[in-house]
């Protein structure tokens, strides 16, 4: 998690594959990163992370390698912007009976 440090700064901290798709500035964001690679982040786990910058003034952003519409819906009514690095469309369901 970051609060209030420079968008490159948090850019410089991540995998190279997110980096990539983000353009540098020096606007002061917070962010939440999820650091499992090919992981779905669920509702629950996005909730979580919205509850740590709750109070924050700052734009907000969650990254992963990819989340769950209904984690991409909780996070887009909190104001939370969203990089992902896969974009298959999974439900918190599907993630979770993926290997049944």
């Amino acid at each position: 998690m970051f609060k209030n440090q420079s968008f490159t700064k948090i850019i410089n901290a991540l995998p190279k594959k997110y980096g990539n798709q983000m353009k540098h500035s020096d606007e002061i964001v917070s962010a939440i990163y999820y650091p499992k690679d090919e992981f779905v982040v669920t509702f629950s786990q996005a909730t979580k992370g919205i509850e740590k910058l709750e109070n924050s003034d700052s734009k907000k952003i969650a990254i992963a390698y990819n989340f769950s519409e209904e984690a991409q819906r909780i996070l887009k009514i909190n104001g939370f912007h969203q990089i992902q690095y896969s974009s298959f469309p999974w439900t918190d369901e599907q993630w979770k009976n993926r290997n049944s």
